[in-house]
């Protein structure tokens, strides 16, 4: 090996994979340092929800307060941790992105994206019941999430319609979704049985409630959901808790009454599947995916839909000239996408990943970018274009592109070098605000990354040689932003 270590340290720069976990930043201050409160938005049992404004980059954010003398106990604690965990390990476009969270003596303050529309309950009592098109656009991004869940091997275990936000509508009112609120989530193992009861009582699947259970109990309650969808009413009903969860042991529903009565054959066949006692014979959320109703109705199709063709060339010229020069430059850019979810050419790369993404599990193979960029713009390079693609986006050579890896790899770069965008990402780095990034800092930072712990400092030294024009061990600001600059260069 070479004596400064770069050998490597460039194989490891190479093959480093960005992380939410690197990118979701934790934080011992609280969030007053990076966050003013602008807007009250609710409280529950435990927390307080604000609107809140970022001082640096005047973005809008949500903030969640935990008192900790709400979480005095370990397991309490643990609880919200594993909330916090399970969210930073997320990179679909349909659940909810956390930013970073604060653990101080007193509270903990997760942030998250703000979803202004609110939840998905409120639009279905003043709006519903909606039409078969209209559900199936909100129940096809749901599912999708629950797919890429299930294949992260995580169950929900509450989903319903107050823990589904809305984003945005479009011009037809078809609204933009993030399931939310994983509180309840956990990993699961295949073929081991879930225990606890968990979940909420219009929702809660039958084998839920008889203590043995596993990952197919989501579909129930997105077959609750899709139920309520059409007709405004629950499946299940009850006086209480008591006589809701009796009548959804039984598992009988109404599917003859109006507004069923004019209801397709393949929404009430759908909706049957989901709602299947046996668990063995209920569809999984690939399944779902794939019913026709899906097909009929065009919902990857109205969801996807990139509507610009010279949008579409950008989108996938920027993935053909995308290239990643450094470590900090990759996880800086990393950072800022995450943190930008909503701008245009963010949201425009979120729907041609979507329309590429064939099996809506949230990962795209080289088979699927193949195919899906052959479908909407043909090139005689094409093969060679995705090989260069797949080589620059799939830094860990798993076979598969991420979600956020694809968008950062499409998005236009302009956006993120204005100066006091800049000067948030560098703060990121610079976590005791001196003005520089330190070999300390990277240290902290990367060290969990570093795949041998013997070579540390090596590794260290060479990531800030990246970035550390004139060598004094440091990266200044405005060696940080002339690095970021390369990236509308290449």
């Amino acid at each position: 090996m070479p004596k400064n270590g770069c050998y490597n340290t460039k194989l490891f720069t190479l093959n480093q994979k960005i992380t939410n976990e690197l990118i979701v930043s934790k934080s011992k201050t609280n969030s007053d340092r990076e966050y003013k409160k602008i807007k009250f938005l609710g409280e529950g049992s435990y927390a307080s929800v604000y609107q809140v404004q970022n001082r640096y980059t005047g973005s809008i954010c949500a903030l969640k307060i935990i008192k900790k003398k709400y979480a005095s106990s370990a397991t309490e604690e643990k609880e919200i941790m594993n909330e916090i965990n399970i969210l930073r390990m997320m990179d679909h476009p349909n659940i909810l992105k956390i930013f970073e969270f604060y653990s101080s003596e007193k509270e903990f303050s997760i942030v998250t994206e703000l979803c202004p529309l609110g939840e998905l309950f409120d639009q279905i009592i003043n709006k519903g019941p909606f039409d078969e098109r209209h559900s199936a656009y909100i129940l096809y991004q749901i599912v999708s999430a629950v797919n890429y869940c299930h294949k992260m091997h995580i169950v929900h275990r509450d989903l319903k319609p107050e823990n589904i936000l809305i984003v945005n509508n479009d011009k037809d009112e078809y609204p933009f979704i993030k399931v939310c609120d994983f509180g309840t989530s956990k990993m699961f193992e295949k073929g081991v049985a879930e225990r606890k009861i968990v979940g909420s009582s219009y929702y809660i699947a039958p084998e839920v409630l008889n203590k043995n259970y596993n990952e197919k109990c989501d579909i129930w309650s997105c077959g609750v959901i899709m139920y309520i969808l059409l007709s405004q009413r629950p499946p299940f009903g009850g006086r209480d808790d008591y006589e809701i969860m009796e009548t959804v042991k039984k598992g009988k529903y109404d599917l003859s009454s109006p507004p069923f009565d004019t209801i397709s054959e393949n929404a009430k066949d759908l909706i049957k599947k989901m709602l299947t006692i046996d668990v063995n014979k209920r569809i999984n959320a690939e399944e779902v995916l794939n019913h026709p109703w899906f097909k009929e109705n065009q919902s990857k199709e109205l969801f996807a839909k990139v509507n610009n063709t010279n949008t579409i060339k950008d989108l996938i010229s920027n993935l053909k000239r995308y290239k990643r020069t450094s470590v900090i430059q990759e996880t800086a850019l990393a950072y800022l996408v995450r943190h930008f979810p909503h701008i245009k050419d963010v949201v425009n790369a979120c729907k041609l990943f979507n329309q590429i993404d064939h099996s809506a599990d949230g990962k795209i193979t080289k088979e699927e970018l193949y195919n899906g960029i052959n479908a909407l713009y043909k090139s005689s390079t094409l093969k060679a274009d995705i090989d260069q693609i797949f080589k620059n986006l799939d830094m860990d050579n798993d076979g598969y592109i991420g979600y956020e890896e694809f968008v950062r790899g499409a998005v236009n770069k302009e956006y993120f070098i204005q100066p006091n965008i800049l000067k948030f990402a560098f703060r990121y780095f610079d976590k005791d605000d001196s003005g520089e990034i330190t070999l300390d800092e990277i240290k902290e930072l990367f060290y969990d990354s570093i795949p041998d712990k013997k070579q540390v400092n090596e590794y260290i030294d060479a990531i800030i040689k990246e970035v550390d024009l004139n060598n004094d061990k440091k990266v200044s600001f405005d060696e940080f932003s002339d690095v970021m600059k390369t990236m509308i260069k290449q």
